[in-house]
Formats: C-alpha cells, structure tokens, sequence
C-alpha cells in the first residue's frame, strides 16, 4: 500500500512514461499486471517450482506473446531476473547490455 506521498510520484511517473510511450493510463496498468505474472513466473522457476524447463517456458512464453501483442508498436525487453521489474518498454530497440535506458514499467 502507497502512503499519499508515494501514490503522487508513482502517478507521475506513470503519467511520464505514459507520454513518453504514448500509451493511457489503462494501457500502462494492463502492462504493468502482466509484467508481474511474468515476474512471478520467474521467481517460481527460479524457486524450482516448475515440474519441467517445458512447463517454465510455455508459461513464460505465453506471457511474453501477450506483452509483445499488446504493445504491438512497442520493443519490449523481458528481464527474467525475479528481483526487480521484469518489463521495459520504448519506442525504439532496446540494446540487451544496456535495457536500463528503456522505460521500467512496475
């Protein structure tokens, strides 16, 4: 739970990278849902979870199709680290070694 503090520069983030992507604000709160399943998906395989590499990767994948869908006109770059956001966002290509400079959406 945010206090009032937190919950305004959330929203302004929100609202900046919203802008920056030109996406709404529905559009963005729908990314960041799926961004955290896919999170979750990979914190239970890093956990052991998963029955099989085969179970793991039809979960992600799944995920990942969503995502890439959605955001048809957008590069996405999937982190598959689970401590952190799992979901970056631009307009243009996102360079693997340095997916930082692309948009977080958590």
């Amino acid at each position: 739970m945010y206090n009032k503090k937190e919950r305004q520069h959330y929203n302004e983030y929100r609202d900046r990278i919203c802008e920056k992507l030109n996406i709404t604000k529905n559009q963005y709160n729908w990314l960041r849902r799926k961004g955290e399943e896919l999170r979750k998906v990979y914190e239970n395989n890093c956990n052991g979870l998963y029955a099989s590499e085969i179970e793991y990767n039809y979960l992600s994948s799944h995920i990942e199709g969503k995502i890439e869908d959605y955001a048809y006109n957008l590069h996405c770059y999937f982190q598959t680290d689970p401590r952190g956001a799992s979901l970056y966002l631009d307009t243009k290509e996102i360079p693997e070694n340095n997916y930082t400079q692309a948009n977080c959406i958590y």
